[in-house]
């Protein structure tokens, strides 16, 4: 069981995430234009550091990794320094998000034999479970006020993925979408009621929409026929982040809503691909994967400086 876990955790960790973006702008290809310059943080032959996620503060990384064996929960200083791991069993614990405050990470387990969300400390104490359901639960987000965690399930289609909403104590759940498409990694804007997530084409390919909380209505922002995915806010509320595949490489770009421009801000050397990125509360920084693409088993944390 835990073998069988493990492989499809992977194979989501992959392309799960991913996502593909009819007359989307085209990417500005000048990445002077935002990127100062590009440090690695953290990379180690054979092993997977993936998820990324700054503290408020951007003194610390919160990330999972597979070097035990299974999935666990580390955090380090934003140098790489000082690694610490949170979680410590024989289950997977992985598709991690920190509260805005930093005093709690929600984060997704197997250790009841399925793919449930919970909910702990910083450190690790008071481990709570917040969904109990035999249907997949997966990739938690708080919402950037903390009351309110995001997810996706197949609790209500065993085929499909859709997206939900509880209370930040695992009460109050609710259905967000209606559709048979697989919809995930939804993500609350932290100026507005608009939700970012990715939703599956008839190709098999994801997009990125908009959907407004309060009136339901949805705006699709991307079209290209490539493969894009893990689409994240700016601080700012006016920008997303997200990674696209351009001639078989994922690399980062940045989607500025009210200009409706993409500007591709990585460029990484073969065989390496960027994604997963996550922005730093004063928008200058960007942490993210860089992926081995010929290696699946390698991944590391990339630090990005913007103007």
């Amino acid at each position: 069981m835990k073998q069988v876990l493990l492989l499809a955790m992977i194979t989501i960790l992959i392309s799960g995430c991913n996502i593909s973006t009819k007359n989307s702008p085209k990417p500005d290809k000048v990445k002077s234009k935002h990127v100062v310059n590009v440090v690695k943080i953290l990379e180690k032959n054979g092993v997977e550091y993936a998820y990324p996620h700054w503290s408020k503060d951007g003194s610390k990384i919160l990330f999972q990794s597979n070097e035990t064996g299974y999935w666990q929960i580390f955090i380090m200083n934003s140098d790489g320094s000082n690694k610490q791991q949170i979680t410590e069993d024989k289950s997977n614990n992985n598709f991690l998000d920190w509260s805005p405050d930093n005093k709690k990470i929600c984060f997704v387990s197997d250790r009841t034999g399925n793919e449930e969300i919970f909910v702990m400390d910083m450190f690790g104490d008071n481990v709570k479970q917040l969904t109990s359901n035999p249907a997949r639960d997966i990739h938690p987000y708080w919402s950037p006020d903390g009351k309110r965690i995001f997810f996706n399930s197949t609790r209500d289609d065993s085929g499909d993925f859709e997206l939900y909403v509880m209370d930040e104590n695992g009460s109050n759940k609710k259905r967000i979408t209606y559709t048979d498409d697989n919809e995930t990694c939804a993500r609350l804007s932290p100026v507005s009621n608009e939700l970012v997530f990715l939703r599956n084409n008839a190709k098999g390919l994801d997009e990125i929409f908009l959907k407004n909380l309060i009136d339901s209505s949805e705006k699709q922002l991307t079209f290209t026929p490539s493969t894009d995915g893990w689409p994240a806010w700016f601080p700012d509320g006016k920008k997303i982040i997200f990674s696209t595949k351009e001639k078989g490489i994922y690399k980062l770009h940045l989607f500025e809503l009210e200009s409706n421009r993409i500007y591709k801000i990585s460029n990484p050397p073969h065989p390496y691909w960027d994604g997963r990125a996550n922005v730093s509360s004063d928008g200058k920084k960007i942490v993210f994967n860089r992926q081995i693409d010929s290696v699946k088993n390698t991944i590391g944390i990339y630090m990005m400086y913007l103007k």
